[in-house]
């Protein structure tokens, strides 16, 4: 997957990686550090990316899902978060 930054500078968005990332460590904060192959796969459809669409309103949903996605892989591979059964 390409990396996060990638994603930020080609959708035009308004976040930094740093940025964008704690929005999603902030939205996930109230769960598990590890989620289910399930959630994870769920997670950028929901919460989250209504989470990333309202920190900048100029992004679609489909923009802001392919954000979300990308930071919680960026997440993943970083060691912040852990998918079971992965």
């Amino acid at each position: 997957m390409a990396s996060l930054q990638f994603f930020i500078d080609n959708i035009c968005a308004n976040f930094t990686v740093e940025s964008l990332s704690d929005l999603v460590k902030s939205t996930l904060a109230a769960g598990p550090d590890t989620i289910s192959v399930e959630a994870y796969r769920r997670l950028a459809k929901s919460d989250l990316a209504r989470a990333v669409a309202d920190g900048d309103r100029t992004l679609d949903i489909k923009s802001a899902q392919t954000l979300a996605e990308a930071a919680v892989e960026s997440l993943v591979v970083s060691g912040d978060l852990a998918v079971q059964g992965s």
